[in-house]
């Protein structure tokens, strides 16, 4: 079944019977009544043990000798969400373990330097007197600053989420990651955050002796676990397991994290009263902290969730909301820019199943959020490159669920001075030169390896249903659901048989308006000159919709809120 823009694939062949939030379970799997409990209750789910984390021990017991010797540690993290929240909160707990220690940071230049640690940086941390480097969402793959720590005398703790790839597991101080090969930690796929909270968390409980803490220091756990969940919602690792019970405790806590910087977030882009969610973190505090490493430098995002000064947060959380919002005047002029490359040179063709492009003019800041807003559109893998030196561009690529990108880079490696990143978000670095057969072996490969089916769009739906299961306490019980993200998505419905009682555009006509018995339903840039025009579906029109599906409220009274995906007239 399709619709104007889609395929219509259920998330499930099983068809599930019961209340509308036993079918969505079903359809994802969480079938067993002890797996249903953990699923809906995150909050009251225990964490695995941090010291079962391979290399927790060892990488805790090191940094623990450098506070008791006097030695400075560094800290060098990345300049994502992910990776500034990871350093906050291994600063902000090695200085509540010893308020005197020797902390150094470092998050390199994102235009100048790009991702992963670098050699360079290595040597000016020694420099800077570091004696114990700790990498936090980075470093696992670095292997010449590996070698570099080990020419100055410098001892390297690393902790890291990212795949070692074809990569030997560095011989260093320690390796703190949940999926190295051999580990048997229940769950092996966290951010750089989570890991970073992991060692955070074993520090606490050597220095006090035990799991159970004292009231200051469950305090500080309690603030940096905020920062985690920031992380773990923001890096768009897969939002069930440890990840989730993170996410959830995360956004119970964050009225009440103590942390300026995190005050003045919410108080600048949250509204009084208005809950904390996934969306929240995803679509507003994560873009703030992002803007700043996109556009200037990620120590400015740092300095805000370091600060313990209010009205010091309160000024750079409004600098980053002005950064934020030229970050988004720059993505719309690229977007557009990039759209009609995409379409004059063919690249939307049946015959081409990548998309790679470079231009002289594009900030490479924001080349990766491009890169998405092309893949979205055009559905098909995507890599945005823009100048980065001398006869040097970097870049960012995003993809289709069916075309893993490591893979794709790992098999075009020859091309590229370096790249790395997860299946759906990865970066690149290429010679000037080297663009052109760059591009071609990418091409090539997704040739090979990309069936031309799987370029055609498709919507995945948890289950089917009428618009007499619309129901406002059955929709409401999807909220149990909570938090959503990547693997466990906002509840989507395929919904047969809807009548329109009124359609409409609204937003300067770039939105269709729906209303029928019992709630409305929105469709955000819908395909003009199709049947979702609203002339198209006039009052008593039946129609099926694929849809995001929650209660909202307009001045106080409820109403069941479709956001539409996709449509076909009956």
């Amino acid at each position: 079944m399709r619709g104007i823009t889609s395929r219509w694939v259920p998330r499930s062949e099983f068809k599930a019977e019961g209340s509308l939030l036993d079918r969505v379970l079903a359809a994802r799997g969480v079938t067993r009544q002890t797996a249903r409990a953990e699923f809906l209750q995150p909050l009251e789910a225990q964490l695995h043990p941090a010291g079962a984390l391979p290399g927790v021990d060892a990488a805790a017991t090191r940094l623990l000798e450098a506070i008791d010797a006097g030695e400075t540690i560094g800290i060098y993290g990345d300049y994502d969400v992910d990776g500034v929240t990871a350093t906050a909160t291994l600063v902000r707990v090695l200085r509540a373990i010893a308020p005197k220690a020797r902390v150094e940071t470092y998050i390199p230049d994102r235009r100048a330097e790009g991702f992963g640690m670098h050699a360079e940086a290595v040597r000016l941390l020694r420099r800077r007197g570091v004696d114990v480097l700790v990498t936090v969402d980075c470093g696992i793959a670095s292997e010449a600053a590996h070698a570099v720590c080990h020419e100055v005398g410098m001892d390297l703790i690393i902790t890291d989420h990212h795949p070692l790839g074809s990569h030997p597991i560095p011989d260093v101080t320690a390796v703190v990651h949940p999926g190295l090969p051999g580990s048997d930690y229940p769950w092996p796929i966290l951010s750089g955050s989570a890991v970073a909270w992991k060692l955070a968390r074993h520090l606490v409980s050597k220095v006090e002796g035990s799991d159970a803490l004292s009231d200051a220091m469950r305090g500080v756990l309690q603030d940096t676990l905020c920062l985690a969940g920031m992380g773990v919602i923001a890096d768009i690792v897969p939002l069930v397991g440890e990840n989730r019970r993170i996410a959830a405790k995360a956004l119970r806590f964050m009225r009440e994290c103590t942390i300026p910087g995190v005050a003045a977030l919410i108080l600048e882009c949250v509204k009084p009263g208005e809950s904390i969610t996934s969306e929240t973190i995803g679509y507003r505090i994560g873009p703030r902290i992002n803007a700043a490493g996109r556009l200037i430098h990620a120590e400015k995002a740092l300095n805000l969730l370091l600060t313990d000064d209010d009205a010091e947060a309160r000024a750079a959380a409004k600098e980053l909301t002005e950064i934020n919002t030229e970050r988004q005047k720059l993505v719309r002029a690229m977007t557009d820019q990039a759209s009609e490359r995409v379409v004059a040179e063919g690249l939307d063709g049946p015959d081409k199943r990548l998309i790679m492009l470079a231009d002289e003019s594009w900030h490479i800041g924001v080349v990766g959020i491009v890169a998405a807003k092309l893949m979205n559109r055009f559905h098909r893998p995507t890599v945005l490159l823009g100048p980065a030196g001398p006869d040097v561009y970097r870049g960012s690529a995003r993809t289709i669920s069916e075309y893993p990108l490591h893979e794709a880079f790992e098999a075009c490696s020859q091309h590229f001075v370096g790249h790395g990143g997860h299946a759906m978000a990865a970066g690149c670095v290429v010679a000037t030169g080297d663009i052109p057969a760059a591009t071609e072996a990418m091409l090539s490969h997704a040739t090979a390896n990309l069936p031309p089916e799987h370029l055609t769009p498709s919507l995945q739906y948890d289950c089917e249903v009428t618009p007499e299961d619309l129901q406002m306490a059955e929709v409401a019980s999807l909220e149990a659901l909570q938090p959503c993200g990547r693997d466990n998505e906002t509840p989507r419905l395929l919904v047969r048989g809807l009548k329109v009682e009124r359609a409409r555009p609204v937003g300067g006509g770039d939105t269709l308006q729906l209303r029928f018995r019992g709630g409305r339903g929105v469709w955000f840039s819908y395909p003009k000159g199709t049947d979702a025009d609203p002339e198209r579906l006039p009052r008593g029109a039946l129609i099926d919709v694929v849809a995001d599906v929650k209660v909202d409220a307009w001045q106080g009274t409820p109403y069941v809120d479709l956001n539409i995906k996709d449509l076909r007239r009956q």
